[in-house]
């Protein structure tokens, strides 16, 4: 089970450091934080996967829209088991312990399957493209498949990489990039017609540019990843291609949340152990029907040399991507 990022905020001291300790030392299963006086709960800055909120801090999120919005969902914690009025579910303090965990977790799966059920435009497909044993090829095969897709669709491609030299492959100087339309969405739902202030052109499709900074993607919470994938779904793209290269906090929601998967391989035993591994953990999480196994039988050369995105695409490569894709726009 994955950890939840739990915020819990009530009055009453002695019941919170009871809760807090309690939640803590359930299975390690959560990441908590407690707060009992108005103003540090105004001045916390992080995003909870899930809030409990006492009578006072339900009021201050109803008058704060902005604080409202770092919550992936909100539970009115009540001494009494009356309805809230406002529509929150209440969740009564002096239960079970037992039923107190359950309906927590029953609050946390229901907010995820809702993030992560996206209707995009109608002919819209989101692809992931992710290489388990990181074939160095991955950046320059994706570039080129978003090139042959774009003749026929209006194609955006997104490189999710840890680090990048997708800068440098297309000798472009970068102005904004995904961290900054990361920056942009939070908070704010808008119609997708804004992120065009964030993207480039290059050949037949556009690109949102990779974040800068090694740990920049691991300080991308669920909630901000959710939040993108909905942004994206409300573009006028036709297909949306995103190159991940690991596994980021909600990787498994982002690869619920595609309509497909291309895991790109490499000819070799040792690849295909690679390879069989990361099926194994796709099959446990229902994933193997949207995936899809790609073997790029090449390697960059191991000479000094310059390397060149555009001869790349009209080289080999692009012959090989083209061969793949020319007779359809989608797996």
């Amino acid at each position: 089970m994955k950890k939840i990022r739990l915020l819990i905020a009530d009055t009453d001291k002695a019941y919170l450091s009871a809760l807090v300790t309690y939640m803590i030392g359930a299975g390690g299963h959560y990441e908590v934080s407690g707060f009992t006086e108005e103003n540090d709960f105004l001045s916390e800055s992080n995003d909870y996967s899930l809030a409990l909120l006492g009578d006072e801090f339900i009021d201050i999120v109803e008058k704060n829209p902005e604080k409202k919005r770092q919550f992936g969902n909100i539970l009115h914690l009540k001494g009494d088991v009356q309805g809230d009025e406002r529509g929150y579910e209440v969740i009564y303090k002096f239960q079970k312990m037992s039923l107190f965990i359950e309906q927590i977790q029953r609050a946390f799966q229901i907010k995820t399957s809702e993030q992560a059920s996206f209707s995009g435009k109608k002919g819209q497909r989101i692809q992931i493209i992710y290489s388990p044993m990181h074939h160095e090829l991955a950046l320059p095969f994706s570039l080129s498949m978003a090139k042959v897709i774009g003749e026929s669709s209006q194609t955006l491609f997104v490189d999710m990489e840890g680090v990048s030299v997708f800068s440098k492959l297309l000798e472009r100087n970068i102005r904004r990039d995904l961290g900054d339309y990361l920056y942009h969405i939070m908070g704010k739902t808008d119609d997708g017609k804004n992120i065009t202030d964030f993207l480039g052109f290059y050949e037949n499709f556009y690109y949102l540019a990779p974040m800068k900074g090694l740990t920049a993607l691991a300080c991308v919470t669920v909630e901000q990843w959710m939040a993108l994938m909905e942004n994206l779904s409300r573009t006028d793209f036709e297909q949306i291609i995103i190159l991940m290269d690991q596994m980021v906090q909600g990787g498994d929601a982002l690869l619920q949340s595609a309509d497909d998967i291309l895991l790109l391989g490499k000819p070799g035993s040792y690849y295909d152990k690679s390879m069989r591994a990361f099926t194994a953990e796709l099959e446990k999480e229902g994933l193997t029907k949207k995936c899809h196994q790609l073997l790029l039988p090449m390697s960059v050369s191991q000479q000094p040399g310059d390397y060149h995105i555009r001869t790349m695409l009209n080289g080999n490569l692009g012959g090989f991507v083209r061969k793949e894709f020319m007779n359809a726009a989608a797996f």
